[in-house]
């Protein structure tokens, strides 16, 4: 196999089933052109770290890793279309742009669904929104 710095380099493989070499080696590349994207996935969006021991891991970490991509992806276009992804600046700035979003949308639903305890409480809570 030849390697990016030209110097060719020796691979032992074993199979369970037997294929010829030349069946072995196209799966092997076929491997490899997706691999950069799962390391990208691993390691820029914190999924390293999520368990993958089980059927239903896999899955999950499946789900998540597409999520963030895509969640990433749609930001890098968002701010700058046309240049290649820097995935780690992409994620920080979907997290820095969408993640404060949530927080207070979930804080307003909060507040919406205990305003009647409030309320009870002697206190009255109004929530309007301004528009920019």
């Amino acid at each position: 196999m030849k390697r990016d710095n030209g110097k060719l380099e020796k691979r032992f493989v074993l199979s369970t089933r037997p294929i010829k070499a030349s069946t072995l080696k196209w799966w092997g590349k076929r491997r490899w052109q997706i691999e950069g994207w799962f390391k990208t996935a691993k390691h820029r969006f914190g999924l390293h770290r999520f368990g993958q021991g089980t059927l239903l891991g896999m899955y999950r970490w499946l789900i998540l890793s597409l999520t963030a991509f895509l969640i990433a992806h749609w930001t890098h276009l968002y701010i700058q279309p046309g240049s290649p992804p820097d995935w780690g600046q992409a994620a920080q700035t979907a997290l820095e742009s969408i993640f404060p979003h949530i927080v207070v949308y979930l804080l307003l639903l909060d507040i919406e669904r205990l305003a009647h305890l409030a309320l009870s409480c002697g206190f009255d809570i109004q929530i309007s929104r301004c528009k920019k």
